[in-house]
């Protein structure tokens, strides 16, 4: 099972192809076929033009030939239609079996482009033979002499000229070879009348053609070729450019999976590419918040609270702020005397069991667990988004730990288990709230002197007793009630503190209000 489930892996991780390998071979594809589009385009317009020249060049001659050869042939004068024979065709030896196409046009590149030799420019060029015939069909006069007086035979397939053609061109194909036949009829006026009395046949070879074509075609794709590679070695140094910062991207995604968010790209185009590196910098930045905010605070606020703060952070100040917000501070009672006397694991058993009860009330009622400080709780309602039942929702807590308490005891006292009391201390007031601690360790907490008068309420009030100011009362009173305490004096106050305990819940604190909240926030 394993080996299929590695095989399919491999399979389908397949053959890793760079960006910039697909955009080069993409470029060069495309070059190659716009290339080759244009290579065709000049051939077949080449072949066209270079046919009608010879064509028209070689009608020229034959109707020169004809015009000259038809007053010698009526004077059967041999010498001038030899002569006008030989000078119609080309002057230089031209055998077209002589050397293979492919062998010329190398050796015409050779000549053309290595030596930069000029062409030779070589009179009638491609005119292989010019032949005079009489009416009766032997050859009159030949640039081949000792074709003089045998028949002329018609190469297969072509039509005899007429009397009412000027010049009949027609194309043949012999031994694997084209070649055309530029005919025209030779014409003698006796008395009032023209009469046909011979015909003249020039035969040129198509090599000539498919020789300047095929050089120039081979050109064509000679620079082709070179601007191919030009534009492929141009292509990988743009897409090198291009793909440059796409890479760094992949290098910050991978080290943000890796969980660094210190990574910042810099990029100095303006373009796509520069508006994507900005947007991962932007993401990358507000991961780095979120995930600060998250170690910061998830260990210590509820899940809903939690939610809070990563949907909108803009919203948490977290660098030192004054806000109003209530403390709530719990210790066991004479626990250190009683841990003298137990096993160490049981002394941590019995502090993890009421820290817990402590802790779920805490996150129920949405608090800011700030720490513990050994077998003290401590708890903020108002940071890091203060709301208007952040009072309530500490009494609430309070009062919810001693009954928690209470019921636990029962349990454990009949289990025979040790039990504890805590006591309690709330207190409401401006305090300032932010990370403070040093760069190796740093804490999301609140100070001010409202934080110390918490604590001490805390550590005035008896087991099982909830002390409460008056400034937590004055903004519960409608909600809970309460009964006065004797005012007692604390460490730091020269005044008597007026001090109230909770009894019940008058009424639940009004949903319009913590509406009006959220749509405030």
């Amino acid at each position: 099972m394993a080996e299929k489930k590695a095989g399919k892996k491999r399979k389908n991780k397949g053959i890793k192809i760079s960006l910039g390998t697909k955009f080069s071979f993409l470029v060069g594809l495309l070059f190659a076929g716009i290339m080759a589009f244009i290579t065709v385009f000049i051939y077949n317009h080449e072949s066209e033009v270079l046919s009608n020249q010879i064509k028209q060049r070689g009608t020229a001659i034959a109707v020169n030939l004809a015009n000259n050869a038809s007053e010698a042939l009526t004077n059967d004068d041999e010498l001038t239609l030899s002569k006008l024979a030989k000078e119609a065709v080309q002057e230089t030896k031209f055998n077209d079996n002589e050397m293979e196409l492919y062998d010329r046009i190398i050796k015409i590149l050779k000549e053309d482009i290595i030596e930069q030799k000029k062409k030779e420019i070589v009179k009638n060029e491609g005119i292989l033979e010019a032949v005079v015939v009489k009416k009766d069909g032997s050859i009159a006069s030949a640039n081949e002499v000792r074709r003089i007086d045998e028949r002329y035979i018609l190469p297969a397939g072509l039509k005899p000229v007429q009397k009412e053609n000027d010049v009949l061109i027609q194309e043949y194909n012999t031994n694997g070879k084209s070649y055309f036949d530029i005919a025209v009829p030779l014409i003698a006026k006796l008395g009032a009348e023209s009469h046909m009395i011979g015909e003249v046949h020039l035969t040129v070879s198509r090599q000539i053609i498919t020789e300047s074509v095929a050089v120039a075609a081979v050109k064509v794709a000679l620079i082709t070729v070179v601007g191919l590679i030009a534009g492929i070695l141009f292509t990988v140094v743009l897409v090198g450019f291009m793909v440059k910062p796409i890479k760094q991207l992949v290098k910050g995604v991978n080290k943000i999976g890796e969980g660094n968010y210190d990574v910042v790209i810099a990029s100095k185009s303006h373009d796509e590419i520069g508006d994507l590196t900005k947007a991962f910098n932007a993401t990358a930045k507000s991961l780095k918040e979120k995930e600060l905010l998250k170690g910061a605070f998830s260990t210590y606020v509820s899940d809903k609270v939690m939610q809070e703060v990563l949907k909108d952070p803009n919203k948490l100040k977290i660098h030192g702020t004054k806000v109003r917000a209530t403390m709530l501070f719990t210790d066991i009672r004479g626990f250190t005397s009683m841990s003298e006397n137990l096993q160490p694991e049981e002394v941590v058993s019995v502090i993890n069991e009421y820290l817990t009860l402590q802790t779920d009330k805490v996150f129920k009622w949405e608090g800011l667990l700030d720490k513990f400080v050994g077998d003290c709780v401590m708890a903020v309602y108002g940071v890091p988004f203060p709301k208007s039942d952040d009072s309530y929702r500490a009494v609430r807590t309070a009062m919810d730990i001693r009954e928690g308490v209470e019921r636990m005891n029962v349990i454990r006292k009949k289990r025979n288990m040790i039990c504890v009391q805590i006591g309690i201390g709330v207190n409401t007031g401006d305090v300032v709230s932010g990370n403070m601690g040093s760069p190796q360790k740093m804490d999301y907490t609140v100070i001010g002197d409202n934080v110390n008068l918490a604590a001490r309420l805390e550590a005035n009030a008896p087991g099982g007793q909830i002390y409460v100011s008056e400034s937590t009362y004055t903004e519960t009173k409608d909600y809970i009630e309460y009964e006065e305490l004797p005012s007692i004096m604390v460490k730091g106050k020269k005044e008597p503190i007026k001090i109230y305990s909770p009894k019940l819940v008058k009424m639940e604190f009004p949903k319009e209000l913590l509406q009006k909240d959220n749509n405030g926030a």
